[in-house]
């Protein structure tokens, strides 16, 4: 099998395998507190806030300076 050469390689790389393990406790702990909860994620909300992030971001900074008017360019 791959798998015991895979971790033999990856001996001599510490740092690597710390990061690793690191990492997959890190999302077992998430999947585990996640399942265990009760409240649901509200996927609209995050949806309205980053849509609305993206909207601010891209107005340029001279739009203060328009008359209440003029209109955005969607490309610019």
């Amino acid at each position: 099998m791959l798998i015991p050469v895979t971790f033999g390689v990856l001996r001599d790389y510490l740092v690597l395998l710390s990061s690793l393990t690191a990492y997959g406790v890190s999302a077992a702990i998430c999947v585990a507190m996640s399942w265990r909860s009760k409240e649901r994620f509200d996927f609209d909300l995050l949806a309205e806030r980053v849509t609305s992030f993206h909207v601010e971001a891209a107005v340029p900074v001279k739009a203060a300076n328009r008359p209440a008017g003029d209109s955005i360019p969607a490309h610019a």
